[in-house]
This record gives structure tokens, sequence and C-alpha cells, in this order.
């Protein structure tokens, strides 16, 4: 501690350590509760042959010994084969769409880069049903090239591999272009510049310098979306369950939702999973700490825009052909379902009807689930933002004595995926004497525990930043810690704060992996009314209700921008 801080905690500082000393206790007793009782459920249940909650059973290590077993091991190669083409395509598709938005004469770059940010918060389980209508053996685009055309081949079957990395590759692109953005708006001019001076081609600058120069930024990207694409449930499970490809994450649902259930072995599958996720992000936050070039500097210029010349026609195709592929058409033929009263490829010969809107308007169970994502969203981000605050300042201002601890605490989650998450609190509520299992708080918990580091992310990058002279200064003024972090600190993070609580409520607003295991017929939220209607092939009610469900999202995207932009005006 400084001498300036000794001196903040004899001026009437100490009532505000002992109520510092107190926040932080119950900081790291709630983030150690909320991340290590599952996990360590988790841990107990992989070695125990009883479901959740049943007294019987014995200590095994079985399910250990099945994960080498020919079905475990061939889904645990088909989840990292998918994982890896997925982004590998994600990161290709993705560079190339900023490269042509940011780095040449591209006419629309504002409106790409909205109508990728609609395509990031379109939720994936819409984007696979959506495709799922179009390309089974049934759908829309087999009867065009079959009743329209009269070609008997090619046919397309979604219900593959390919389905699966096609949908996740549409999903996950807009994620790789948001990331590799920034670096590349950002990126020193001079490089580029150096390098046309010397006479080489926009092609070889691009190949030479400018890949190179994002390295880090891909190689770390990359990782992120092959953790996105091996621990995703509702893409994997909605495709590959009746292709009956499986991946880790289905194999574990489908142990414990159809018969004959073995919870032990789900256990240890997700346990597993969490393991090859775990580290995988180890390795991406290594890059991120050890590969830091100094890319963004204050002398430079903004790099001049390549042309695209002749090449124009094919980079509008590229692009709006990826938003057509991964926005317009989805949301077309959603709200093309959702109008019939019985589904046919023929929109010809389709009988129109509100009914599916009308069914859904009417419906107390829908209702019923909106309020539910509402409270969830709303109640379950307020509490990730506040924890998420407290830890930011313990582990970046204050550092306490054990804040390394907690900063590892916070971390754990992003290497858990959420139906694995969902596992861990199915098994630990089940022994713990609180009424939580089959209520709404459940699900709120799971929430919190799965999105507390985008939380902590979101105001840490922000919170880091801040000068500790500023501090120092208002405690020279006489204030203390507490005062000083409210008058210094929270103003100054108030963007990245808000910023977080928008993030975590539409997180929460489209989640289903971890609730899938946790709702009840009471406490659905709307991710899980969709998945049910479509889980019993009632594709109209389940597209009424999926259009809904976007245009609520993207209202409250809009709402989010003017909000944004009202408070940058004051």
């Amino acid at each position: 501690m400084t001498g300036i801080a000794k001196r903040a905690g004899t001026r009437g500082g100490a009532a505000s350590e002992r109520i510092l000393h107190g926040l932080y206790l119950l900081t790291f007793a709630a983030v150690l509760a909320l991340v290590m009782l599952p996990i360590s459920a988790l841990i107990y249940g992989s070695f125990r042959t009883s479901a959740p909650g049943e007294p019987v059973g014995e200590w095994t290590l079985r399910n250990y010994e099945n994960l080498a077993s020919q079905g475990v091991l061939n889904s645990m190669w088909t989840t990292l084969w998918i994982g890896l083409v997925s982004a590998a395509f994600c990161i290709i598709l993705g560079t190339a769409l900023a490269l042509v938005v940011h780095r040449t004469d591209f006419r629309w770059p504002r409106l790409m880069t909205t109508l990728i940010g609609l395509a990031f918060y379109f939720p994936s389980f819409i984007v696979a049903m959506a495709w799922i209508i179009m390309g089974s053996p049934g759908g829309v685009v087999n009867a065009v090239l079959g009743d329209l055309l009269g070609l008997e081949w090619p046919r397309v079957d979604i219900y593959s591999a390919f389905g699966i990395v096609f949908v996740s590759v549409l999903h996950q692109v807009p994620f790789v272009y948001l990331t590799v953005r920034g670096p590349i708006i950002h990126m020193d001019a001079s490089y580029e510049e150096a390098a046309r001076a010397a006479g080489a081609t926009p092609m070889t600058v691009m190949r030479r310098v400018t890949l190179p120069l994002l390295g880090y930024s891909l190689a770390s990207s990359f990782i992120l979306v092959f953790v996105l694409s091996i621990e995703q449930f509702a893409v994997p499970a909605l495709i590959g369950i009746p292709g009956r490809v499986t991946m880790l994450a289905t194999q574990l649902y489908l142990l414990v939702r159809f018969s004959p259930v073995d919870y032990g072995l789900a256990a240890a599958i997700g346990l597993a999973l969490s393991a090859i996720t775990g580290a995988a992000i180890w390795a991406q936050r290594r890059i991120t700490r050890a590969g830091r070039l100094t890319t963004v500097t204050g002398k430079a210029g903004r790099v001049a825009p390549i042309p695209l010349g002749r090449w124009r026609w094919a980079a509008n195709l590229f692009c709006f052909g990826f938003i057509s592929l991964a926005l317009l058409l989805p949301m077309v033929i959603l709200i093309y379902t959702s109008l019939l009263r019985w589904f046919t490829a023929n929109p010809f010969a389709g009988m129109y009807t509100w009914r599916n809107y009308v069914f859904m308007w009417e419906s107390d169970s829908t209702w019923q689930s909106l309020w539910n994502t509402l409270i969830v969203s709303g109640v379950g981000a307020v509490m990730g933002v506040t924890l998420g605050l407290m830890c930011s300042y313990f582990t970046l201002r204050l550092r306490p004595k054990g804040h390394g601890w907690l900063d590892l605490l916070v971390v754990l989650p992003f290497g858990v995926p959420g139906i694995v998450l969902g596992l861990g609190l199915l098994w630990a509520y089940a022994f713990l004497p609180l009424p939580l299992y089959g209520t709404i708080a459940v699900i709120i918990v799971a929430f919190v525990t799965r999105f507390l580091p985008y939380a902590t992310e979101t105001v840490g990058g922000q919170m880091v930043q801040i000068d500790r002279s500023l501090e120092e200064a208002a405690w020279v003024g006489g204030a203390n810690r507490l005062r000083a972090a409210q008058r210094i600190i929270l103003p100054l993070i108030a963007p990245s704060v808000q910023g977080a609580y928008f993030l975590l409520f539409m997180a929460f607003f489209r989640e289903i992996s971890a609730a899938i295991l946790l709702y009840s017929a009471n406490t659905k939220v709307i991710s899980i009314s969709i998945w049910a209607f479509f889980e019993q092939a009632n594709w109209g009610q389940a597209s009424a209700l999926s259009v809904a469900t976007t245009f609520v999202i993207f209202a409250i995207l809009l709402v989010i921008g003017w909000l944004v932009s009202a408070g940058r005006r004051f």
C-alpha cells in the first residue's frame, strides 16, 4: 500500500475499509458457490451409479472407463473435427468480410456492419430451424429442385455433419468479423504504406503485411470459435440427432433425457468436454497475453482503401450473399412457415392463415414463457453485472489477499459449456437443502454463472485503463477508498457497466443450452418454448414464436443503440 493509500485509510477510512473487506468476502463466497458447486457436484456424480437426488447407488470408476468406449470416442472425434473445420471456415470468411468492408472502397460499410451485428444476435437454434425447413429431405430446397425444376439430382440433406458445420459457420462468422474488425480499423497504416512504397501490389501487402499483423488476433479468434463450436448444443441437437451425428454435448443430453438414462456417464462426458474447452481457453489467453504486437499508434493516418475495380461485383456478391444466407433467407422462410396452416414447400399451394400467431397471442404458456424470459434477462443481468463489477474492482483495483484466486474462479465458467453447467446444477441442487430445483431462480443462477466472465471482461476492460492517480487525488482531498470508488471509478466505467448489462440481457434472452436440463412446465423461457414446438414437429407455431422473438431482440437492439447514442450526446 502506498503512503497516499495509507493516509486514505486513516482519514475516516477505517469504516470504509471494513465495508470493502466485507464486500470482498461476500463477493468471493458468492463466486465460489456459483462456480464450484456445479463443478464439484459434477465430479461427485461422475463417480456414482445413481441419478441426482437418489440416496442409493455405489461409488464407481466405470463412468470414466466408459469414456474409452467406441461410442464416446466416436463422439469425441466428431466433436473435434467439426469444431476445427467450423473454426477454419469462420476465420477465413469472417476475416475476408472484415477486410472487404474495411480495407477496400466497399460502398456500404455501415450497412454491412449493422446487418452482420443483427446476424450475430440471431439465435443459433432459430437459424438451425430455418435451415432445417429449407434443407431437410422434404424441405424447400429439394422441392424447388425436384418439383419446380424437375431435377432428380442433386438432393440436399441438412441432417449431416456438413449441415452442422454449415449452420455453425453462418452463426459464428459474425463473431469473427466483430472480433477482427477493431484491429483492422485501428491498424497503423505506416506498415502497409511502406510496403506499397517499395512496389508491393495490394494483394502482396495483404498477404505479407496485413495478415501477419493480424496473426495473433486470428489465432485467438480461431480458438474461441473452436470452443463455441464444440460446446454448442442447439445446432448439433436439432441437426445431428435426426442425422445420427453425435457430438459430446448432444450425447450428454441424450444420456440424461432418454432411456436408458446414465447420469454418471453424462457427468464424466461433461467433465471431458469441459477439459477440452478449458485447455483451449487457457491457450487462447496465453496467446492474447504473450502475442501482442504494436499495431496501433498515434502517429499514422488512415490507410488508403484498396480499389475494388472490376471485382466490385464479386465483393458485393460475397458480402450480401453471406447476409442472405445467415439472416435474410432464414427470416423469410420462418415468416413463410409461420403463415401456413400446414407446411408445404410450394408457396403457391399453401393455405395461408394467422392461426399460429393467434394461438401464440392467446396461449397462456407463451405469455408465461415471455414473462419468465424477461425476469431471467432483466433480474439476472442486474445480478451478473453487479457481481462482475465487484469482481473487477477487487481483482484490478483493490487487490486484497486472495484476489488471484477470485480472478481464477471468475474465469472458470469460460471453459464450462452451458449444458455441462446445467447438468452440474442438476446434481448440486438435487442434494442441497435449498428449494431451487424446478424454479426460475435456478435458471437465473445458471445464466449468471455461465456469463459472469463476460461481465467481468467488459467492465474490467475499461477499469484497467483508469489511472490510479485519479483515485490518489481523491484520497489527498480527504476521500476514503469507498468514496473514491463511488465518485471516481463508477462514473468513469458507467458506459462499460451499461454495455455489460445489455450484453448479458441479450445473452440471457436467447440462451438455451444452460436451461435445457433445468426447466419445468412453469419455468420455460422463450427459447425452450420454441424448442418444444419444433421438437413436436409443430413448425408453424415454432416459426411464429421465432419470428416474434427475433423482432423483440431486434427491437431491444434498436433501443440499446438509441440509449447509447443519447448517452454520448449528454
